[in-house]
C-alpha cells in the first residue's frame, strides 16, 4: 500500500469520512487554492502596470509606455495565468 493510500486510509477512518469524500473534497480545495494563486498573481502584473486586461497591458507596451522588458514578459505570463485560471474555473465546474 502506498504511504498517500495508508494515509487516505487513516483520516477516512479516523474523522469518518468516506474515501471518496475525501478525495472529491481535497481535489476541490486544491483547485480552489490554485486559483486563488493564479488571480493573485495577474492581479499583482496589473496592479504592476496599472492595467485591468492583457490586453490594456499589451496597447500600454506598444505605445511605450511601459518597458518592453519585462512588460513582454509580464504580458506572457499573464496570459499563462489567465488561461490556467480558466481550465481550472473548468474543472470545479465540472467537479
Amino acid at each position: 500500500m502506498t504511504e498517500a493510500t495508508e494515509l487516505l486510509d487513516r483520516v477516512s477512518k479516523n474523522l469518518g469520512v468516506p474515501r471518496d469524500e475525501l478525495i472529491r473534497r481535497g481535489i476541490d480545495e486544491y483547485l480552489r487554492s490554485q486559483l486563488r494563486e493564479c488571480l493573485a498573481e495577474a492581479n499583482e502584473i496589473r496592479i504592476r502596470y496599472g492595467v485591468k486586461t492583457l490586453k490594456a497591458l499589451e496597447a500600454k507596451i506598444r505605445r511605450g509606455e511601459a518597458p518592453e522588458h519585462p512588460a513582454w514578459e509580464d504580458l506572457i505570463t499573464l496570459e499563462n495565468l489567465e488561461e490556467r485560471a480558466e481550465r481550472i474555473r473548468s474543472e470545479l465546474k465540472a467537479a
